[in-house]
C-alpha cells in the first residue's frame, strides 16, 4: 500500500573512480577537405569531467594548427572555453593530439564544440551526416577567437575528438538525511523511493 510519508533513511554510495575517456568522432573518414575555414563540431557529454586534449586526423603537412573548445548557445558555438597553443602540424598522416593550455570542465548533459583551424590545411577527414558542423567566415588569420563568431551550418562530420578525465571517486549520500519530528512504531516493512 502507498501513502505520502517520508522517513529518515538514506544510503551511502561511492562514485566510479576517475578514468580517461574520449568523446567525439574517433572514426577515420574517407573524404578529405583542404580549405582554410575554421570549423567546429558539437559533442554532448553524458558525465562530468575535464577535457585535457583534442585529437584530429589529418594528412602529412606543414605550418601550424590551433584547436579549441567552445560553449554551446542555442545550437551554435559561442564563447571559447579552452584552446591549445599554436602547434606545428605533424609531417606524418594520422592522429595528432594537442593538450589544451588549461583543462576545460564539463558537466553531464553539456554540449561543447571542438574547433580546428590550420595555417595551411593538409587535409582533414570527413563524411556527410548529422549533427551539423559550424563553418566560420575566417581562417588562420582569425585564429581561435574568444567568440566563435558568424557561422554557417551543414551536415558534415570530421575526424576529431577530445580526451577527458572523469571526476575522481567520492563517497556521497542519497535519500532523506533530515531527522523528522514524528515517530512511527508499528511492525510493517516500509520502503521509500
Amino acid at each position: 500500500t502507498f501513502a505520502n510519508y517520508k522517513f529518515s533513511i538514506y544510503c551511502t554510495y561511492t562514485t566510479q573512480p576517475s578514468a580517461t575517456k574520449t568523446q567525439g568522432n574517433t572514426t577515420v573518414y574517407s573524404s578529405i577537405e583542404m580549405d582554410a575555414a575554421r570549423r567546429a563540431i558539437p559533442i554532448t557529454f553524458t558525465e562530468a569531467g575535464n577535457i585535457e586534449s583534442i585529437s584530429i586526423y589529418h594528412n602529412a603537412g606543414t605550418g601550424s594548427l590551433l584547436l579549441g573548445v567552445y560553449a554551446d548557445q542555442s545550437g551554435s558555438p559561442s564563447t571559447r572555453l579552452g584552446v591549445t597553443p599554436s602547434t606545428a602540424v605533424s609531417s606524418s598522416t594520422g592522429w595528432q593530439t594537442v593538450s589544451l593550455t588549461s583543462p576545460v570542465t564539463v558537466t553531464s548533459g553539456q554540449t561543447v564544440w571542438l574547433s580546428y583551424v590550420f595555417q595551411t590545411n593538409p587535409g582533414v577527414r570527413w563524411e556527410s551526416g548529422p549533427p551539423s558542423r559550424a563553418l566560420a567566415t575566417t581562417g588562420w588569420a582569425g585564429g581561435m577567437p574568444a567568440t566563435f563568431g558568424t557561422a554557417t551550418f551543414a551536415n558534415y562530420k570530421f575526424s576529431i575528438y577530445c580526451t577527458y578525465t572523469t571526476q575522481p571517486s567520492a563517497t556521497k549520500t542519497q535519500g532523506n538525511t533530515a531527522v523528522y519530528s514524528s515517530i512511527e512504531m508499528d511492525a510493517a516493512r516500509r520502503a521509500i523511493p
